[in-house]
């Protein structure tokens, strides 16, 4: 991404990759009930071709629309229910903001007639589109906004735009000297949707790029925004945050590991080791998202002894998990199912074991090893 966000414009760039729009527009069809037809045009943008996004739908007569309204038609659709969860929580994430801007309950917000649609179609189809092109991750440098004034639904507003900015609370962002609206409010909910990191580097095997832009163009900057599919060993990354306690009760521990979990902490381990003059201590271990890592920090320094730690990001590789059913004498059990390439295993969830074997007079052994055939 080089000059910001906007729905029209992220949802160009993906049908770019190669998601098949037609379909999509086919899916919006039946979704919205009248005739819904998505094109790209070629635009140049400082002579670099790039995709717009041409939404042909009639909107006349189109009604006010509460969140509640739009969250029934995306459920009504016809996709995946992965497609629908996140095209819900983007709207969610607007409508909180616009509550809270206008100091209104979220179930008061309206979306205006005239952009509710296009929005609709913004917001549905870039989930569609990374669900169909199997983008499991997403990154993105750190956004950038320009300065100066939006006439808006409520009036002449500073840039950025009220309701943008809410959403952008702990988004990094970058202020340049360009005048324009660089990220919209639907912009910058789908990066608050979708990105799982904010950075200026990244590595891997450019599989393929997509150059889009959107109605606007701006004095020495280029509006387009690009996007790229890469492949690399590693599937996601994390924080791992590290430090040595020497003088803590196994109480205390035991609350701090609490306290951990609480605020986001994803894995919290406690490593016996021997520390300075052969005092035995505890390696506190911590993964967290980079989302979490501030109140991580700050929750270790407030319940634990710590004067210190190592705070680093590591990639890693994690295997596809999903849930199946089996039933097992008539008691239903759950199984994780954990692939890696041509590697698939099955993992019981205790509780159900437990539960069946309370009523079938086994032990949970006995049901784990059985189910896991």
């Amino acid at each position: 991404m080089t000059t910001g966000i906007s729905g029209d414009i992220m949802l160009a760039a993906l049908a770019g990759l190669g998601a098949d729009i037609k379909k999509l527009s086919d899916i919006l069809s039946k979704m919205l009930n009248k005739p819904v037809e998505l094109e790209l045009e070629t635009v140049w943008r400082n002579a670099v071709a790039c995709n717009r996004l041409i939404i042909k739908c009639d909107i006349e007569g189109e009604p006010f629309r509460h969140l509640e309204d739009i969250k029934k038609m995306i459920y009504s659709a016809e996709c995946d229910d992965k497609v629908k969860e996140n095209a819900v929580k983007t709207f969610e994430i607007i409508a909180e903001a616009e509550s809270k801007v206008h100091g209104i309950g979220i179930e008061e917000v309206h979306f205006h007639e005239i952009g509710a649609v296009d929005t609709i179609i913004d917001v549905f189809g870039a989930a569609w589109c990374l669900n169909e092109l199997n983008i499991d991750r997403v990154i993105s440098n750190i956004p950038v906004t320009g300065y100066g004034y939006i006439n808006a639904a409520h009036g002449i507003m500073p840039l950025p735009a009220p309701a943008t900015l809410k959403i952008l609370e702990n988004v990094p962002l970058k202020r340049v000297d360009t005048e324009g609206e660089m990220i919209t409010p639907t912009g910058a909910a789908l990066l608050k949707t979708y990105i799982s990191e904010y950075t200026n580097s990244f590595s891997g095997t450019v599989v393929k790029d997509s150059f889009a832009t959107g109605q606007k163009e701006f004095k020495g900057m280029a509006n387009f925004m690009r996007v790229i599919i890469l492949e690399n060993g590693y599937n996601d990354s994390i924080i791992n945050i590290t430090t040595n306690i020497d003088d803590m009760t196994g109480e205390l521990l035991g609350y701090l590991h609490e306290k951990l979990m609480e605020k986001g902490a994803k894995d919290v381990c406690f490593i016996p080791a021997f520390g300075k003059k052969n005092r035995p201590l505890y390696v506190v271990n911590i993964m967290c998202v980079e989302a979490d890592k501030d109140n991580i920090i700050y929750t270790l320094f407030k319940y634990s002894s710590t004067i210190g730690m190592r705070v680093e990001k590591v990639n890693r590789i994690t295997a596809q998990r999903d849930f199946i059913e089996k039933d097992f004498m008539g008691e239903t059990i759950k199984l994780k199912r954990i692939k890696y390439n041509d590697i698939e295993r099955l993992s019981p969830e205790w509780e159900d074991c437990k539960k069946a074997a309370e009523i079938l007079n086994l032990t949970p052994l006995e049901i784990m090893n059985k189910v896991s055939e």
